[in-house]
C-alpha cells in the first residue's frame, strides 16, 4: 500500500468560533509512534490563550500484523458497536491546561461536546480522515468474498451483551470497499463520505445521548460483511479534529512565587556573595 502525503490525509474543517468555551483541536497518527495533535489559540475573558500540545494513545489490535510506518491493523469484524474491541482507535484522557500570553491558565476536559447547532447552516462538530488499504507489499494481499462495510466510531461499547448500550458510542457507518488478491489497495474515509452531520450525538441507534460527555476515543475499521482470506485491513494514517470544551470555572493565574520562597532566594544570594567575598 502507497503511503500518502500528510496534505491529502488531513483534510479538516474547524467549525467553532475561537472564543471559549468551544475551542478547536486537531491531532494527527503517522505510524504506530508518531503522533501529534495541537488545541487552537482562543481568547476567553481578555486572556489571549496560545495553542497547546495534544497527545493521543494507539489503541492497535494487533501489533503483530502491523507493518512499520502503519498505525494498526484489524482482521476480525467489530459487529455494529465494537463490543470485541477489534477496530483500530485513537485514545485520549484527561484534562490539558491552556496558558494565556498573560499569565493565566485554564483547563479543558478532553471529553465529546454535546451537539452544537451551527447557524446559518449546521455543520460537522467532528472531523476525520482516515487512510487504510491492505498490504505493504505486492505478495500480501487480503482477500474478500464481498465487500467489506466500514465504519467510524466516536467511543465504543463495552457492555458485552450483543447489544447497542445507549449512552456510550456514536456510529458512523461509511463505504463498502472490496479488495483485489494481487492488487495494493488503498483507500479513504473521511466525514464527508455520507450526507449525515457528525455530532456526538444524534437521533436513531444507538439510543441516548451517545457519545456526549466521555472521553475523547476515535475508531475505524471493519463493521461487517465480507471475509478476509489473507493480510489484514491496514490503517495507515489517522487524522481527526473538531470541538472541546473549556472547563471556564478553572480559570486562573499563574500563582506568583511565595514570600517564604522569596526569603528562600535571598538568602541564597546573600550566602553566595559572603563566599565570593572571603574567597576575593
Amino acid at each position: 500500500m502507497q503511503k500518502l502525503p500528510l496534505a491529502s490525509i488531513l483534510a479538516v474543517s474547524l467549525v467553532a468560533s475561537t472564543q471559549a468555551g468551544l475551542v478547536n483541536f486537531t491531532y494527527t497518527q503517522t505510524d504506530s509512534t508518531a503522533g501529534s495533535g495541537t488545541i487552537a489559540p482562543f481568547t476567553f475573558m481578555g486572556h489571549d490563550f496560545t495553542a497547546t500540545p495534544l497527545s493521543a494513545t494507539v489503541f492497535n489490535p494487533n501489533p503483530g500484523l502491523t507493518p512499520a510506518g502503519f498505525v494498526g491493523a484489524q482482521n476480525t469484524q467489530a459487529g455494529n458497536s465494537d463490543e470485541p474491541n477489534t477496530l483500530v482507535g485513537l485514545l485520549f484522557n484527561g484534562t490539558v491546561t491552556a496558558t494565556s500570553t498573560d499569565g493565566w491558565l485554564i483547563d479543558i476536559p478532553l471529553l465529546f461536546v454535546a451537539k452544537q447547532t451551527q447557524a446559518p447552516t449546521d455543520t460537522n462538530d467532528y472531523n476525520w480522515n482516515v487512510a487504510y488499504g491492505d498490504s505493504p507489499a505486492n505478495n500480501d494481499d487480503a482477500v474478500t468474498g464481498a465487500a467489506i462495510r466500514f465504519m467510524f466510531l466516536f467511543g465504543r461499547d463495552t457492555v458485552i451483551d450483543a447489544t447497542e448500550t445507549p449512552n456510550t458510542f456514536q456510529r458512523y457507518t461509511q463505504l463498502n470497499q472490496s479488495f483485489v488478491s494481487g492488487v495494493q489497495d488503498s483507500f479513504t474515509n473521511t466525514d464527508t463520505t455520507t450526507m449525515a452531520v457528525k455530532d456526538a450525538t444524534d437521533s436513531g441507534n444507538p439510543a441516548g445521548t451517545d457519545a456526549a460527555g466521555l472521553p475523547l476515543a476515535f475508531y475505524f475499521g471493519w463493521r461487517d460483511t465480507g471475509s478476509l482470506s489473507s493480510g489484514a485491513i491496514l490503517v495507515d494514517d489517522f487524522a481527526v479534529g473538531g470541538l472541546l470544551n473549556t472547563d471556564e470555572t478553572t480559570l486562573r493565574q499563574i500563582p506568583e512565587p511565595s514570600s517564604a520562597l522569596l526569603v528562600l532566594a535571598s538568602s541564597g544570594l546573600l550566602l553566595l556573595r559572603r563566599r565570593r567575598s572571603k574567597s576575593s
